[in-house]
């Protein structure tokens, strides 16, 4: 019985895949009905996604930042001689601010991308 190369049959089997692809894809074809394929991003740039992610993520962190620090300075105000609900307390005003602070530090990494990428700082931070 012959022994068969698996490492040939796998390359024999990649460059037959993009050959076949290079013949697919080189066929133009009509949109026609319900076959078309449509832009699922209306033709933004991933900067412009990103850029309203965060926009998204800080319009709604305020509000939870501080439904968090009223929550934290509840559980500080009712724990009356227990030291572990004072940290509980703490820690929760402590995570809410480092959570909002991150989010607000990903649009100052955006800003700086754009200060590398395109050599302008606000490229894309400026409202659309």
């Amino acid at each position: 019985m012959r022994k068969i190369n698996y490492y040939k049959l796998l390359f024999f089997v990649v460059i037959f895949s993009f050959v076949l692809s290079g013949i697919v894809f080189a066929k133009e074809t009509a949109c026609t009905g319900s076959n078309c394929l449509t832009d699922p991003f209306g033709g933004k740039k991933i900067f412009d996604i990103i850029q309203s992610i965060i926009g998204y993520l800080i319009k709604i962190g305020a509000p939870i930042l501080a439904i968090m620090v009223i929550y934290g300075g509840f559980l500080i105000l009712s724990a009356g001689d227990s030291p572990e609900k004072v940290k509980s307390g703490k820690d929760v005003i402590l995570w809410a601010v480092v959570g909002y602070t991150i989010v607000l530090c990903s649009w100052g990494v955006l800003y700086i991308m754009g200060e590398i990428i395109v050599n302008d700082p606000g490229a894309f931070t400026k409202p659309k």
